[in-house]
């Protein structure tokens, strides 16, 4: 196993400990709200934040589906013409998704850099903190998909 797929799991295991947090957090706020709603003093800043932490949790969740290949695959699409041709349409597709996310890596960091002017309205914090998850994420898969075209390719070798 090489570095990079040490990282990829390292990172994995993390997101899914702050996937764990944010989603108990998530409980606890709703909670509160419903809570202090019915005691007639609302929370008026529990709804901000866990719609920013539902986003947050959507696109961390997205790199632990990648990581545990739970998303829909073409797994099947080059099976019939044979082991060279899957692979090289398997290569394919992770450079293609490889590119994907590297683009929303470089246009999620631009909005979140123009997203530090504004701020949220009842927290009053720069909204770049809530939008920094979509760089963040994107960074995340980066890894995960170079980890996958390093494994492709040392299955190529064998």
């Amino acid at each position: 196993m090489t570095w990079l797929h040490s990282i990829s799991r390292a990172i994995n295991a993390a997101a899914e400990k702050i996937l764990f947090v944010i989603g108990a957090a998530i409980c606890i706020i709703l909670f509160a709200q419903v809570f202090f709603r019915y005691a007639g003093a609302s929370l008026g800043w529990s709804e901000e934040v866990s719609r920013h932490l539902l986003v947050a949790i959507t696109f961390l969740g997205g790199t632990v589906a990648y990581k545990r290949a739970s998303f829909i695959g073409l797994k099947g699409f080059g099976h019939r013409l044979g082991p060279v041709i899957q692979q090289a349409i398997v290569i394919g597709l992770q450079l293609l998704t490889l590119a994907c996310f590297g683009l929303i890596a470089w246009f999620g960091a631009a909005y979140t850099v123009k997203a530090a002017e504004h701020t949220s309205s009842s927290l009053q914090i720069p909204m770049a903190i809530p939008f920094s998850v979509i760089p963040a994420a994107s960074v995340i898969f980066v890894i995960h998909v170079l980890a996958d075209i390093a494994r492709t390719l040392e299955r190529k070798k064998s």
